[in-house]
């Protein structure tokens, strides 16, 4: 709680709507800069590098029943998509990247709230406007972008919960939601935790309630931790892997000052600003000037000193963190990788890079705040005012309108439609056997492959992200058909193999390398059903086996399947096989095509997959720790109320460091551009 500061605002009815009205203006900046930089996107679906959308993607990704080796870390955010594409239509795929900018601005403002009113909008155009959300967003990693956004609010909450024991729910809650957006957030947060702990007075009982956070945050996150263990199955693979995601550095200034400016993301791409500023060194480190400035002034402050260089820590931290196996701390990075449970998950280690925009942006307004406080007259205070404005969009020029008409709203062709309705339920392959392709209707645009989203049945596609990756994820069935598929493919194998995985239909879409998949045509059981300029469609004949097979099999859900009385031998299931399939108690087999084989008596049986239950569990168990943790959040906000005097609404003159305790709002006006703020008692 902050005392009054300057000009008397006046009395607490008429400090309440200003109070609101001023902290809304975040907001409206955020809304603002989604409009400036969105509206491209309107009018069609959203298709991105690694974010794409169709008509038909089910409600829930096979990876909520344990498929796809239990890797569950994306689900909350991939289904809170899908709600948005049944509710909204083609409109839904824009809205994650439509709400990161008010999260953002939001956020970051309210980390600051203890400043004047054009510091916190500085902070929050920093954080919402630099090149690592120019990256992420071309990149369509629209789930780090969303976690990145709620980070301000969970490293609030977590300064709150150091110093208050009526802030741990609070703090759960906010980590555990920035990590369902997306799961590097359980290891972005570890050095924030840490800097936070480390700058506290009294650690031990800091450290009791933040591990109090951690054991909140780990039981919301139960659907994450608990299916791999289940499963066996790591979240990432070999040590090679970090080569293939390394930081990259700037071909002139090297590692180090790219990381510094916010860039190395290893993957090439787009034009990014710093492609059109050329003096961009020259306006970091005008930027860099000012952050430092805010840092001199809050580490002189007593009262803002703790939070100060608890921030400031994390933003070391995760710029040596973002270096990866790469820089002085490369061979730590490196050992944390091979022998740390569960790091793996960090092989991009640009990620961390989100610790570096935060400490920046904290700064940033921090120095703004010092720079109007130490103005006097009117004319150099609204200078320093135009410099937090001028400053980040001057650094990212070309992030609005679309990444600069680098991206725009997508219609996939008519043909697409034509081949679904033929298509329907059944099972398609779908060529070029790629999992990444430029497409005409994203003006050659690189995005990964959406057939999987666009079409009603089972679709195969590759699972090689293509060379450079010195890895390819893939399960059996997928390794089966790299060896048929090609390219070229061969005819003599290509008929037999395909009916046999079930494969009713082949879509060649006529995008990227696709005439070296053409050859299909020429495949004995094969034929031609449609062609277009965009794409053509072929049926596959079913071998005698395989239509038997068909016959006995029904798929009851996603993880049972029914194998109906018959002749005993063994039987394929249309799943790709992995440990946990069995029917009837008796564990599955691989068969040579990747698929789940079971070898079914007279009688039949159920195919389960055995790991979904526990799966099933733990995401339940997640669901009742949300609950859990919503009622003591409440609570605790109840006691927080009463310990400041909050029931009668009456201001307190003592509480938690500014800038840390819980809902307090600024009331600003006049006042908040020169400097001073009242925060309010809600």
């Amino acid at each position: 709680m902050k005392a009054v500061v300057g000009p008397v605002v006046g009395s607490l009815p008429t400090a309440r709507p200003r109070g609101l009205l001023v902290g809304s203006v975040p907001l409206l900046l955020g809304v603002a800069l989604a409009a400036a930089v969105c509206y491209p996107f309107a009018g069609g679906l959203l298709l991105l590098l690694d974010f794409v959308s169709g008509p038909h993607q089910p409600l829930l990704p096979a990876e909520t029943f344990g498929l796809n080796d239990a890797l569950t870390g994306g689900v909350p955010f991939a289904i809170g998509c899908h709600v948005l594409d049944r509710v909204l239509g083609q409109a839904g795929s824009a809205v994650p990247a439509e709400i990161f900018f008010p999260l953002a601005t939001t956020g970051m403002a309210r980390l600051l709230r203890a400043t004047a009113l054009p510091a916190r909008l500085a902070a929050g155009l920093f954080y919402a406007v630099n090149p690592f959300v120019f990256d992420r967003l071309y990149a369509g990693q629209l789930g780090v972008l969303l976690g990145y956004a709620l980070l301000p609010f969970a490293v609030d909450a977590l300064l709150n919960a150091a110093e208050n024991p009526h802030g741990v729910a609070r703090a759960a809650g906010w980590s555990a939601v920035a990590v369902m957006m997306d799961e590097h957030f359980a290891w972005i947060l570890v050095p924030v935790t840490v800097g936070i702990l480390l700058t506290q007075p009294h650690r031990v009982p800091a450290s009791i309630r933040l591990a109090g956070t951690a054991l909140g945050a780990a039981a919301i996150s139960s659907y994450l931790l608990v299916p791999p263990v289940l499963a066996g199955t790591s979240p990432a693979g070999p040590l090679g892997q970090l080569a293939a995601y390394r930081t990259q550095g700037d071909p002139r200034l090297g590692l180090l000052v790219n990381v510094a400016g916010l860039y190395g993301f290893f993957r090439p791409g787009p034009t990014e600003p710093k492609n059109v500023l050329s003096g961009w060194p020259a306006v970091l480190a005008a930027l860099l000037v000012v952050v430092a400035i805010g840092y001199a002034a809050v580490l002189r402050d007593p009262e803002r000193r703790r939070n100060g260089l608890a921030v400031l820590a994390a933003g070391v931290a995760g710029y040596f963190l973002a270096l990866g196996d790469q820089g002085p701390t490369g061979g730590l990075f490196k050992l944390a990788y091979e022998h740390v449970p569960g790091f793996v998950m960090m092989r991009e280690p640009d990620k961390f890079a989100v610790l570096i925009a935060l400490a920046y942006a904290y700064g940033f307004g921090q120095g703004i705040a010092w720079a109007i406080l130490q103005s006097r007259a009117k004319g150099p205070r609204f200078a320093a005012i135009a410099l937090a404005g001028v400053l980040p969009l001057i650094y990212t020029p070309n992030l609005f309108g679309g990444l600069g008409g680098e991206v725009k709203a997508s219609s996939f062709p008519s043909s697409w439609s034509v081949a679904e309705r033929l298509v329907g339920q059944d099972t398609a392959l779908f060529l070029p056997w790629r999992e990444y392709f430029p497409t005409p209707f994203t003006d050659q645009r690189m995005i990964v492959n959406p057939a999987a989203q666009y079409f009603g049945g089972n679709v195969l596609l590759s699972q090689d992200p293509g060379s450079g990756y010195a890895f390819a994820a893939q399960d059996p069935e997928h390794v089966f058909l790299d060896r048929v598929i090609g390219p070229p493919i061969d005819p003599q194998t290509a008929q037999a193999a395909l009916a046999g995985l079930g494969v009713r239909f082949v879509v060649l879409a006529k995008v990227a390398d696709w005439r070296g998949f053409a050859d299909v045509a020429d495949v004995p059981g094969i034929r031609l059903v449609y062609s277009s300029p965009t794409l053509d469609l072929f049926s596959v004949r079913p071998t005698a086996r395989e239509t038997r097979d068909d016959r006995r099999i029904r798929r009851l859900d996603p993880v049972d399947y029914q194998v109906l009385p018959g002749h005993p031998g063994v039987v394929a299931i249309p799943v790709p096989y992995s440990a946990g399939w069995a029917i009837d108690g008796k564990p599955a087999i691989e068969l040579a095509d990747g698929q789940v084989g079971v070898l079914a008596p007279a009688g039949g049986g159920i195919v389960h997959f055995g790991p979904a239950g526990g799966v099933l569990g733990s995401e339940i168990g997640s669901v009742v720790a949300v609950l859990a943790v919503g009622c003591a959040a409440f609570i605790e906000r109840r006691r927080r109320r009463r310990a400041f005097g909050r029931s009668d609404g009456a201001a307190g003159s003592a509480g938690p460091e500014a800038g840390s305790a819980g809902p307090e709002q600024d009331v600003g006006g006049a006042e908040g551009l020169a400097g001073t703020s009242v925060d309010v008692i809600n």
